[in-house]
């Protein structure tokens, strides 16, 4: 079983866990990779879906964290327990925000392609 399904699409990159996971650093790294592929050197936007996701370790935590690699993430759950995990990604220096549908996400994303403003993560 894939531990995730990543994409692009009119420059914004999505990354979907698949729920039940584990996510451990050695799974973040392997997403990070593949995400740098399909970015092609541009520093685009991410959209994370992580409904489902049963955990998340802490150096796998520690490497999101460092990571600057984006424009800026969206994380998209479906409940507390995704609001709770999301809540690591706020200590990012990458400005980061949870939402709980694509469309909300997705708006998020295009505000800053029209005003690209460096605003603190939230």
């Amino acid at each position: 079983m894939d531990q995730f399904t990543a994409g692009r699409s009119d420059n914004v990159l999505y990354l979907r866990w698949t729920s039940g996971i584990q996510i451990t650093h050695p799974a973040a790294v392997k997403a990070a990779r593949e995400l740098e592929v399909l970015s092609a050197g541009d520093n685009l936007p991410l959209i994370v879906e992580m409904g489902g996701i049963d955990g998340l370790t802490l150096q796998a935590r520690l490497g999101m964290n460092a990571y600057r690699g984006f424009a800026r993430v969206a994380l998209i759950g479906d409940g507390p327990v995704d609001e709770v995990l999301a809540g690591f990604a706020y200590a990012s220096p990458t400005s980061t925000r949870y939402f709980t549908s694509e469309a909300d996400a997705l708006q998020w994303i295009q505000e800053a392609e029209v005003n690209p403003q460096q605003e603190p993560a939230a």
